[in-house]
């Protein structure tokens, strides 16, 4: 969908929601696929609650810095996260909100935005809303397509170990057949 030499990726939401996970999770599948890749993350005041956010940065090439000042792509899993870092994106860039926090869409018309309900997905189809990180990864993958989904699978599985495995490969099928249905929508 976004062909450059290098993308950066925002992670964005409240802490407890797994953002930070979420961006370690991307930028270890990246690094499968063989790219380049740095990722960081930053934290509120509180843990649990208060703003966070993981970046991934993934070239072919030499990445020169380590922290993403214009994203390319930015998860916003709440209205705060989505009204903090939404004027940041490049022009041309994605907005994928969550649209069970994100009651106001971006107005941005230079952008793609998804309006996703990812939380209620996660709840209503996976049971619980701790998986909304993991589908917000495979959403994130249905639309780029730029992670075999058994790198993604296998990222995952670094980070958390064989928790949940089953549950979380269902996640990001289910995350993955729904950006697919987003872009073939379009």
């Amino acid at each position: 969908m976004l062909n450059k030499d290098k993308i950066e990726m925002r992670f964005s939401g409240s802490g407890g929601q797994g953002v930070v996970l979420a961006s370690m999770i991307y930028a270890n599948a990246l690094a499968k696929e063989g790219f380049n890749v740095i990722q960081t993350q930053a934290y509120g005041i509180e843990a649990r609650g208060g703003a966070s956010s993981g970046e991934a940065i993934y070239s072919k090439n030499t990445i020169n810095h380590l922290h993403s000042t214009t994203p390319d792509v930015l998860l916003a899993l709440t209205q705060v996260a989505c009204d903090k870092y939404v004027m940041d994106v490049k022009p041309g860039g994605i907005v994928i909100c969550d649209t069970y926090y994100v009651d106001t869409l971006p107005e941005r018309t230079d952008i793609t935005i998804y309006a996703v309900p990812l939380t209620e997905i996660a709840i209503t189809q996976m049971g619980k809303e701790m998986f909304t990180n993991t589908l917000s990864l495979g959403f994130i993958n249905g639309i780029m397509n730029n992670v075999k989904p058994g790198n993604l699978m296998e990222a995952l599985v670094d980070l958390v170990g064989n928790k949940s495995k089953e549950e979380n490969s269902r996640a990001l099928s289910l995350g993955y057949a729904k950006g697919q249905e987003f872009i073939n929508n379009q």
